[in-house]
């Protein structure tokens, strides 16, 4: 099936796949490939299909999952060896309740399988999340950190005598940075390091796993491999709000793109009255701060008449191409629309 689908038309699927509007054939082919990712089996995905498709499963899932909501900074990422659990209980159509307890479970088997640390330096605190949900810790300097199941925390007391704020993840957390340009705050993992003056942000990096993500929510970070010989020294990328940094360790290859789901900026009214679609375009621009590149002389007398609402945005371009008959595409950090009829 794969092999003969288009990038956008894989897209679509698991677009399809989250709203729950896939065939049942469909539907059990996207949870085939996710079962696959980590099994060494070679799968017809490029590196950043396969991020979208961890990413659109575990947003089902918290959609659908029981319990006290997850907050919005992780409805792209918590994919870790445990969502697979939680795959299997909403495929078979089981009851949400069983989830806390796979998670839960599956959370203690992850960390009992991660090795032990070395003893901790003075000054220096530990968090092993050991439950279900995500916890959140507050640090020294005022920053908030939301740890994931299944992640670990290596943080300082007190930030003092240090020209940076350095901690130390394995696993997933999403960062609420205080901001402080005289002291960068530094994210480590086994893979990349993300540096930021003051933003907020996800990183995922579950001990195990060949690729670490890095997710902007607000702000920039700089993403740097920790990876790096003096013949082949590390490059840097500058990652903007809804967008994506993924670092692959067995290619030591590190790439950037839209976020699979980019989260809402700016409230804006999706409200248009026979308003000109540069004029619909730069209301989603500034709602998402994703760029949408067009032939404007294209463009240039076409009027649309539509009211969105709460629609991800890539439905609400699905919206827009229909009544336009046009279509678009992700090419890396922007969006790339092509006329159609109009």
């Amino acid at each position: 099936m794969m092999s003969h689908m288009k990038p956008a038309d894989f897209q679509d699927l698991l677009r399809r796949y989250q709203q729950g509007a896939c065939t049942p054939a469909e539907k059990k082919a996207v949870e085939q490939w996710y079962a696959s990712l980590d099994s060494g089996e070679q799968l017809e995905l490029t590196p950043e299909d396969q991020a979208l498709l961890k990413a659109t499963l575990w947003q089902r899932i918290t959609d659908e999952a029981s319990g006290p909501p997850v907050p919005d900074s992780f409805q792209l990422g918590q994919i870790g060896r445990y969502a697979a659990a939680a795959i299997v209980v909403l495929g078979l159509g089981l009851s949400a309740a069983f989830w806390p307890q796979l998670v839960r479970d599956e959370a203690k088997a992850t960390i009992a399988r991660r090795p032990a640390g070395a003893a901790l330096q003075p000054g220096w605190q530990l968090y092993d999340n050991t439950t279900s949900r995500p916890v959140t810790l507050k640090l020294a300097d005022g920053s908030a950190v939301t740890l994931a199941a299944a992640s670990q925390l290596k943080y300082p007391r007190q930030f003092r005598g240090q020209a940076s704020r350095n901690v130390y993840l394995v696993g997933e957390a999403f960062f609420r940075v205080a901001h402080n340009p005289a002291r960068p705050f530094l994210v480590y993992t086994d893979k990349v390091v993300t540096k930021v003056l003051g933003t907020s942000f996800t990183v995922q990096a579950f001990a195990g796993q060949k690729e670490a993500l890095v997710l902007v929510k607000t702000g920039r970070v700089q993403v740097t491999p920790r990876a790096s010989t003096a013949a082949s020294p590390a490059q840097s990328i500058i990652v903007l709000p809804n967008q994506q940094a993924l670092y692959r360790a067995d290619r030591q290859q590190l790439t950037q793109d839209l976020a699979a789901r980019p989260a809402l900026l700016t409230p804006q009214s999706f409200v248009f009255d026979d308003k000109p679609v540069a004029e619909v375009l730069a209301v989603l621009e500034a709602a998402y701060g994703v760029p949408i590149k067009y032939d404007k002389a294209a463009f240039a007398n076409c009027t649309v008449t539509l009211t969105l609402s709460n629609e991800p945005l890539y439905d609400k371009l699905d919206i827009l191409c229909k009544i336009l008959g046009a279509s678009y595409e992700k090419d890396h950090t922007h969006i790339l629309l092509r006329p159609g009829k109009c």
